[in-house]
């Protein structure tokens, strides 16, 4: 069988990172891209050398033309997206009233319009295959609020009610919609977060950790590679389901 191909944002590191080396094991052709060449030039490499495919892309997902370009270019050089996982994304922390308007616009423009742009692009192309599948990275963040994440929680919500609308919207195509929504991350933002939280607090970076990791499910912080898994699971859903918010016990949330 032809490889299908999956296209992955913000994988140079962290979840979307795992999720490229996870999904190229598992037969897909993968296009990792990152806003830097050289963070995901190193995981291509990585994967053609273990016998997978793989292209590495550069793409600001918040430049609508950006985008335009870059499906262009996977089409060409990989073939037709029939998966988009919505992974890039920033997290700023910060009191509402130091909230900067550049915190707030990076945080739409990377979590949000990154996400619209990226599956209006590549929905013409699913529905000239009769299938595909949008899977965006959302966060506990889409389902609660969270102190100091104005911009973060906000821009997680919209995300949710993006795929929630898509999900409708699309479901007569066979493209299915949905959000994984998992809580704290051993990644890059949640190191930020512990530094923050040290710098506002005076706490050590352990203690700071382990209040974040307080707020998952059995107190402890997700790795990245869990997070892989689940996305690989709801891929490969053998029943057609479309608009769900997945929790990383499996939990579905309409």
């Amino acid at each position: 069988m032809k490889e299908e191909v999956v296209l992955i944002t913000g994988a140079g590191r962290g979840i979307g990172k795992a999720i490229a080396e996870l999904f190229a094991e598992k037969g897909y052709a993968v296009a990792l891209v990152s806003r830097t060449l050289i963070d995901v030039e190193a995981g291509a490499s990585r994967i053609v050398n273990n016998g997978g495919t793989a292209r590495a892309f550069v793409c600001d997902v918040g430049s609508s033309q950006q985008v335009e370009r870059l499906i262009s270019e996977v089409n060409q050089s990989l073939g037709p997206i029939s998966i988009l996982i919505n992974n890039a994304g920033v997290a700023p922390s910060a009191k509402i009233e130091t909230t900067t308007d550049e915190m707030w616009e990076k945080a739409m423009a990377t979590n949000v319009s990154g996400a619209f742009f990226l599956s209006r692009a590549v929905v013409p192309g699913m529905r000239s295959l009769g299938r595909g599948q949008i899977l965006s990275l959302a966060s506990t963040a889409a389902l609660r609020g969270y102190a100091y994440t104005t911009a973060y929680t906000a821009s997680k919500h919209a995300l949710l009610g993006l795929t929630r609308a898509l999900a409708v919207e699309l479901e007569k195509h066979k493209i299915a919609v949905n959000a994984l929504c998992p809580g704290f991350v051993r990644t890059d933002i949640v190191l930020e977060s512990v530094k923050n939280i040290v710098a506002r607090t005076g706490k050590s970076a352990e203690e700071a950790e382990r209040d974040l990791a307080k707020l998952n499910e059995g107190g402890k912080l997700i790795e990245p590679e869990a997070v892989a898994w689940l996305a690989l699971q709801v891929v490969q859903w053998p029943q057609f389901q479309t608009g769900k918010a997945v929790l990383m016990d499996g939990t579905l949330i309409d």
